[in-house]
């Protein structure tokens, strides 16, 4: 030890790697949380969490075999890829970036930054379900197996020395049992999470006495926990602790310990916890939870605004003694009943405000701060504030916020049983306060007394079990005035009871539905009492069960409260009672279950409710079957969407087939009976039981959402095919364009010759229209406009074929430029043939108004109307499609094979290929609003052309009539449309070719293309060939125009001879 501290002192003392935030004493953290990484890369037990002070984020991903590392203000994380991490157990991070990963083989690995590689350390011969290093780089293990903790020094090696627990599963003060998360501050002292103890114990430095410091059998009034996982520490030496079973966070301070997040029961919501176990600050004291149930971590951000100080010292005093005449009570119950003295005193304020209430004395003190009331037989109940220590000035110093009209009530009390001496309060706030004393009335006791014989019922108060072995009195509370009551029980031999109240019913098959509160008092070391609100015109129901099956005994139940209560015995209701039976057969549906390209037999059953309520489903003990409940509709392709997650109460394991549900009549639910052994034949059966009746029906539903990917990694089509999805099965992958098929060869010659013919007559057209003579009028700007336009949007098309074909040939491109070609290309295409129809539809309208006009159109007018719209057109059109690239994002699709099992490893999952394609995923409201602008962008300059034709046709016609009277109307009529039939037939034409681009955009993104490829891809490329006719359409039919196109080609062809 002596060369250690010599090594120590020369080194210096290393900082610690992880966070412990400061907080003031009415911290707070957001109800809801936000989920940081989801289920489709965690497993269900094998993740871990680590975030070191410099705000990066890991986090082990034991299913992929990953370390996924988020760097500050980043949101796509680094990947550090492992070998087999089946095994995962635990993840530390040292404070220069060394992560440390334990496995449950025994084995410890440590990555080494600088060369990015994993190396094996010298373990503890053991299982490390949790790891530490502490400040002088030891590091800690703490063995479930062994219920031992113990070090090593890292810089050297040295021998494993045990700092807590015996090697003995126990329960006695410094004995483990199933020790879990461990925390070393920097005097080296020990927490440990007794988690099978239901406890948290401190080991001081060098010292392997415990004490236990929250949970069971603690001395002090603490907090109840069940299965404790982890436990932290902050700046001041509180206590943040992961209560794994009770579903929440929960934490000692100033004020006591205190429920953080999940306060509201375990569950899925963005509000709830399911066996939280894993957690950490990061550097802004966010807490994220590694929620184990829900296969998910969840981030709890800090309300910075949460933290109250009083406002101002306005000082209200209180003095008195405790002496030997002052009433007595216990403030724990079982197992140490110890009394004290106190005194009681009501707290009154005027004003809603954060207080400070102190204590000054001579001796020890203990404050408590109750709301509402206090309850002599169960003082841990309306408890909000509590605090004792011994030998402080200060003996309990809490900060609250109190409201008016609420009735408070700090009870002064010793540290030490049976001392008596002088005290003073203190307290600080916006207004004054108003303290007396407070006689506590003694609350009036009811009691029944009645026997568990073997002529009484049995039932399930566990719910896995399959048989019913528990005999059970019920009996409904006659309650006669409204109020809190405290409800104890004692059996005659000295083992305990569960004790359960229901409202309403009571169903032994659904022990949990319509459940209000239930204590299981078979631990001696828990205290039995339940105190809960009862109303006068509610019905309940209590019910006694012993802890051991088939026993019998004498119990009794006393109550306490403001007034007596009548007890009634009574039956249990009778649940209603379905049966299924089936088969699986080869002739079932069969999906990928695993994700793993293995194939497994399914059944689905419809289970349809009448009543919101809790059902209970029973598929008997068979380790070969498998049940999963969906919401609505189940997707063999995404087995985890509308996925319903098991009920707290459901079987701890999953071949017990006893599952519990809270079900809505609003949803249609689906039960998925499957296997745990791929294409296994087996009969099954489903038993269920509710409160009210309800049906069970197969179905077979062979709908699927259009999806992208294989099982378990798929995309959802939106409306509408795009050269994406056209080409995407037809390009061969890892190929030469030399060997891709004939379809793929045509249309890259296809897209080459488009080009050509595209830029050709864009040119021309550019050539003829910058003539300044064709410029005296809006319409020649609009035509130089539109020759552009043409130009950019065939270039744009060449280039959209083939980023689509070389991303498919599997060629290399850098991630940013794959996103940003996805995101960019087609909205920039629909820009340029959006403003190229609209530019077309503008010539066709100026040339109606030339017409209406005649010898009083304004040329400049036409002219600046003509700059405005050709500026202001783009910005319109961006307008409505500036959504676009919200919606197209690169979706990776990999193609994996598992590994043949070799005897010696387990198998691996291999990556053969991957996939990257560019999807539009549109919520249906922007599907809607898509199809709409896209019939207004091929439409609107359709029939603004077709109205603006006919115009001119009738205009010019009516005209000659008047002024040459020898042709009648009609005759001139025809002379006109023989004379400008081509701005009829024009139009028509070019929509007739941008057709098919409509109809594509309209088909469902369900399309199989596969049947007619040669079809959808001329469509495609033909609705592009009114940007090669610019030239066509509008030069050639026109002489001026045509005259103009020579002018200036032999001027250009003169300045080069020149």
């Amino acid at each position: 030890m002596l060369v250690v501290f010599l090594l120590i002192v020369i080194n210096g003392i290393s900082a610690v790697s992880f966070n412990r935030p400061k907080f003031c004493p009415t911290v707070e953290w957001n109800r809801d949380a936000t989920t940081f990484i989801k289920n489709y890369v965690l497993s269900a037990a094998a993740a871990g969490i680590f975030i070191d002070t410099n705000n990066i984020i890991y986090v082990a991903a034991a299913k992929k075999s990953q370390i996924l590392v988020w760097h500050e203000d980043s949101t796509d994380p680094m990947t550090i890829q492992g070998e087999d991490w089946s095994e995962f157990s635990s993840m530390w991070v040292s404070n220069i970036g060394e992560i440390y990963i334990s496995f449950s083989n025994d084995a410890i690995m440590k990555r080494i930054p600088s060369t990015n590689t994993f190396v094996e350390i010298v373990g503890f011969g053991t299982e490390c379900t949790s790891l530490f290093i502490d400040i002088f780089n030891y590091l800690y293990c703490s063995s479930s197996s062994k219920n031992t903790v113990a070090k090593r020094w890292l810089d050297s090696w040295t021998k494993m020395v045990v700092v807590a627990g015996t090697g003995y599963k126990g329960s006695n003060i410094g004995e483990l049992n199933d020790p879990q998360g461990i925390f070393v501050d920097i005097n080296l002292d020990v927490y440990v999470a007794d988690c099978s103890n239901d406890r948290i114990q401190l080991f001081p430095s060098d010292d392997k006495n415990g004490k236990i410091v929250a949970g069971r059998d603690s001395l002090d009034m603490t907090i109840a926990l069940i299965y404790p996982h982890s436990v932290i520490l902050d700046a001041d030496k509180y206590l943040f602790i992961s209560d794994s079973v009770n579903d929440r966070i929960v934490a000692s301070g100033p004020n006591g310990f205190r429920c953080l997040v999940g306060c509201a029961g375990g569950g899925t919501e963005s509000h709830q916890l399911l066996m939280p176990y894993k957690f950490h600050f990061d550097v802004h004291g966010n807490m994220f939870v590694c929620d184990k149930n829900n296969n998910r971590i969840q981030k709890f951000d800090l309300q910075k605004h949460s933290c109250k100080s009083v406002t101002s010292s306005i000082e209200t005093i209180y003095s008195s003694v405790l002496t030997e005449n002052h009433p007595m009570y216990s403030r724990t119950t079982t197992p140490h009943y110890t009394t004290y003295h106190y005194e009681a005193i009501e707290v009154i304020v005027n004003k809603t405000d954060t207080y400070t209430l102190g204590a000054n004395s001579s001796i020890d003190l203990y404050g408590h701060l109750y709301k509402h009331y206090f309850d002599l037989v169960n003082p841990a109940y309306n408890l909000i504030a509590w605090y004792g220590k011994c030998c402080n000035k200060d003996q309990f110093r809490f900060t609250v916020e109190l409201f008016i009209n609420t009735k408070y009530i700090l009870i002064v009390t010793t540290y030490n049983p049976n001392v008596t001496g002088p005290f003073s309060l203190t307290v600080l706030g916006s207004s004054g306060v108003r303290l007396k004393r407070k006689n506590i009335e003694r609350s009036i006791e009811s009691t029944y007394s009645s026997a568990l014989t073997e002529d009484d019922d049995k039932y399930y108060p566990n719910p896995c079990d399959q048989t019913p072995k528990h005999y059970y009195e019920a009996m409904q509370i006659i309650v006669h005035s409204s109020g809190s009551y405290t409800f104890l029980s004692s059996a005659s031999i000295d083992t305990g009871m569960f004790i359960s109240i229901y409202e309403k019913n009571f169903y032994t098959r659904i022990p949990f539905g319509n459940l209000l509160i239930q204590k299981n008092g078979c631990n001696l070391y828990d205290s039995s009492e339940i105190t809960i609100e009862l109303l006068t015109n509610m019905r309940y129901i209590l019910v006694a069960s012993t802890c051991f099956p088939n026993t019998t005994r004498t119990f009794s139940i006393r109550v306490f409260g403001q007034n007596s209560v009548s007890f009634r015995r009574i039956n249990a209701s009778l649940a209603a009672h379905s049966h299924y039976s089936s088969q699986l057969t080869k002739d079932n549906q069969k999906y990928d279950k695993d994700c793993i390209r293995t194939y497994y037999y399914y059944e689905t059953v419809r289970l349809t409710v009448f009543t919101d309520a809790y059902y209970t489903i029973s598929t008997g003990r068979d380790s070969y079957l498998n049940i999963y409940m969906y919401g609505n509709h189940f997707d063999p392709l995404n087995k985890d969407k509308n996925l319903i997650l098991k009920d707290k109460y459901s079987c701890a394991w999953e071949y017990d087939g006893e599952y519990m549900f809270h079900l809505r009549s609003d949803i249609s639910y689906i039960l998925l009976m499957t296997t745990s052994i791929p294409l296994l034949t087996t009969p099954f059966s489903i038993d269920a039981y509710g409160p009210t009746n309800f049906t069970l029906q197969r179905i077979i539903d062979n709908s699927t959402y259009c999806y992208v990917g294989g099982p378990c990694n798929t995309q959802v089509k939106s409306i509408g095919l795009t050269l994406d999805d056209i080409l995407r099965f037809e390009v061969n992958r890892n190929m030469t364009i030399q060997h891709q098929p004939l379809l793929i060869k045509v249309t890259a010659a296809l897209s080459v010759i488009m080009f050509v013919v595209g830029l050709i007559s864009s040119a021309c057209s550019i050539l003829t229209f910058q003539n300044a003579s064709l410029r005296q009028v809006g319409c020649g700007l609009y035509l130089l406009a539109s020759s552009v336009t043409s130009l950019l949007t065939i270039t744009i098309f060449t280039i959209k074929f083939w980023f689509v074909v070389i991303t498919q040939m599997g060629m290399f491109i850098r991630p940013s430029i794959l996103d940003g070609g996805c995101k960019s290309i087609e909205p920039i295409l629909k820009l340029l043939f959006y403003w190229d129809t609209w530019l077309n539809a503008c010539v066709a309208v100026e040339r109606g108004v030339n017409v209406y006009k005649g010898v009083n159109f304004d040329k400049e007018k036409s002219k600046r109307f003509a700059r405005w719209i050709i500026f202001i057109l783009p910005i319109v059109i961006v307008g409505t499609i500036i959504h676009e690239p919200f919606y197209r994002h690169v979706f990776k699709h990999e193609i994996k094979e598992r590994s043949l099992f070799d005897g010696t490893t387990r198998p691996k999952e291999i990556v053969k290929d991957i996939y990257t394609w560019c999807l539009t995923s549109y919520p249906q409201s922007v599907q809607d609003y898509n199809t709409a602008i896209l019939f207004i962008h091929l439409l609107g300059p359709f029939l603004a052309n077709l109205f603006s034709a006919l115009f001119i046709i009738i205009g010019s016609a009516r005209r000659r009539a008047k002024a040459q009277r020898r042709h009648t109307y009609r005759q001139h009529l025809r002379d006109q449309w023989n004379e400008h039939k081509q701005l009829i037939v024009s139009p028509v034409g070019l929509l007739l070719l941008s057709a098919p681009r409509l109809i594509i955009a309209l088909l469902s993104g369900c399309t199989d293309v596969s049947g007619h490829l040669w079809l959808y891809v001329c469509g495609y490329f033909v609705s592009f060939t009114p940007s090669l006719m610019i030239f066509v359409v509008f030069v050639l039919p026109s002489n001026s125009y045509r005259i103009a196109f020579k002018e200036s080609f032999f001027r250009l062809c003169k300045r080069r001879r020149l």
